[in-house]
């Protein structure tokens, strides 16, 4: 897709069926911390895992699957068959930012470089969402975390630099139950 004249999508593929889902980005941030919180079981997060989607279809794992492809930003398997491997398959990557941990840096970043006040803005797409927080300026607090806490301590040969990098991360590190886009597709498994 090119989206300097193609719209951003507002719907899944389940079963060959297109289904308008919600797209808003808040919402996004709140399905992945609904999809964190060990107070709800597996049939309660699929309950609220229908709400996003804007017709009443049965939540089973291809529309799982669609959710998922869309809220990683996977373009390949939108229109794929059930069988073709989905996100789930691609294993554990570390997890180097937190929206509700380090929404002040993601706020301020937005501010900075796009004056779009996250607070404010009455809607926002998924996909432009990730795409402008992609694109956030290095210097910005929020990419200086991400950076740091992507860092592998054991590739830095300076003692010093070691070690500086280490109390940095140690003092923006997140705690460990974080969830990634990779664990998405696991989650009911």
């Amino acid at each position: 897709m090119n989206f300097f004249y193609e719209a951003f999508p507002d719907s899944v593929y389940v079963y060959g069926e297109e289904v308008p889902i919600i797209t808003d980005f808040r919402e996004y941030i709140r399905l992945l911390d609904m999809l964190k919180c060990k107070e709800l079981n597996t049939m309660q997060k699929t309950a609220l895992l229908s709400q996003y989607f804007l017709e009443e279809i049965e939540v089973d794992e291809e529309a799982i699957s669609a959710l998922t492809s869309f809220v990683v930003m996977d373009l390949d398997s939108e229109k794929d068959s059930p069988e073709d491997e989905g996100i789930g398959d691609s294993g554990s990557k570390k997890n180097l930012f937190s929206y509700e941990i380090d929404y002040p840096f993601i706020l301020s970043g937005f501010l900075r470089d796009y004056s779009i006040d996250l607070e404010n803005t009455e809607y926002l797409h998924w996909w432009k969402f990730r795409m402008l927080f992609d694109g956030l300026s290095e210097d910005t607090e929020i990419k200086q975390r991400i950076m740091y806490r992507g860092v592998n301590l054991s590739d830095i040969k300076d003692k010093d630099e070691r070690k500086r990098i280490s109390r940095i991360q140690k003092k923006i590190q997140l705690p460990q139950e974080e969830l990634t886009d990779y664990d998405i597709g696991n989650a009911f498994a």
